[in-house]
């Protein structure tokens, strides 16, 4: 079987209400928590290189507030060895401003999307294409309709891959459609190594309460009982201590996995690949 070297990083730090994240009401008015921004790398025996999710272009939110410690996702590659122009998929777990900006960083890559989370994201924006791009509206509260002037380009470049539903898109790597949960064709990753299938839950689940309890964020856009049907699948992969899982924005995640500090990125090292070389070697 194939194997993939799994690798977290932190590309910029935010804050937001704890309950946001982990449920309401069981987790209201008890404040704010950090909120990391991650994307994942996965490296395969043969060395193939996929990213998945590519962050925001610049460390300016929407609202004009900086994010803490950014790095754009194609610089944070280089720090740590890796060639943007290497990465030749990238798989976007949904198409929020924090999880699919900056595409250009990476020029030979082809990109899976669901078609289903394209096709009515861009219905959205038609709907209320007089609407200012703000937060303050909630249908555009995570959009950027910048990043689908450049997603579009892609397409007719035909550098984007639609998928529909479940797909296989390399050995051991398989893209689980979460049809409205966290947006209209949310995904997750399912990834084969020697130490059992991990899930990189992208949005999906955002902290390992969720999961853990069984309670659902208190910010989504699609469905609740779809998510929750969700959270079953990705535990029945991940085991039921969540050994396997990826969050998508959980802070816990550096106390979860072998945990690293290099240029200024906070970073885990999931899983590594028989005979490839550890990124906890390298850190200071």
């Amino acid at each position: 079987m194939n194997d993939w070297s799994i690798w977290t990083f932190c590309y910029a730090m935010g804050k937001l209400p704890l309950d946001f994240l982990s449920g309401s009401p069981i987790n209201s008015n008890r404040g704010t928590v950090d909120v990391p921004m991650f994307i994942t790398l996965l490296k395969s025996r043969n060395n193939e290189l996929i990213l998945v999710d590519t962050g925001f272009a610049t460390g300016e939110s929407m609202t004009g507030n900086k994010f803490a410690d950014f790095v754009r996702s194609d610089q944070l590659l280089k720090l740590f060895g890796f060639d943007p122009a290497q990465v030749h998929k990238v798989v976007l777990t949904h198409l929020h401003f924090d999880h699919a900006g900056n595409l250009e960083g990476f020029p030979n890559a082809q990109f899976y999307v669901q078609r289903y989370e394209y096709d009515a994201w861009k219905q959205v924006i038609r709907k209320y294409q007089d609407t200012p791009n703000s937060k303050y509206h909630w249908a555009f509260s995570s959009l950027n309709r910048d990043d689908f002037i450049v997603l579009d380009r892609l397409i007719e470049q035909g550098r984007v891959t639609f998928l529909d539903g479940d797909a296989d898109i390399s050995n051991g790597l398989t893209c689980r459609l979460a049809k409205d949960t966290h947006t209209f064709g949310s995904q997750w990753l399912q990834i084969k190594t020697t130490e059992g299938d991990f899930v990189c839950a992208g949005d999906c689940c955002y902290t390992f309460e969720n999961l853990r309890r069984m309670w659902p964020p208190g910010y989504l856009q699609g469905n609740v009982w779809n998510m929750l049907n969700t959270f079953e699948e990705m535990k029945e992969v991940a085991g039921e201590d969540l050994g396997r899982l990826i969050p998508g924005h959980d802070i816990h995640l550096f106390d979860h996995y072998p945990a690293g500090q290099a240029h200024g990125v906070r970073f885990v090292e999931a899983h590594l690949a028989q005979g490839q070389g550890s990124l906890l070697n390298h850190q200071y």
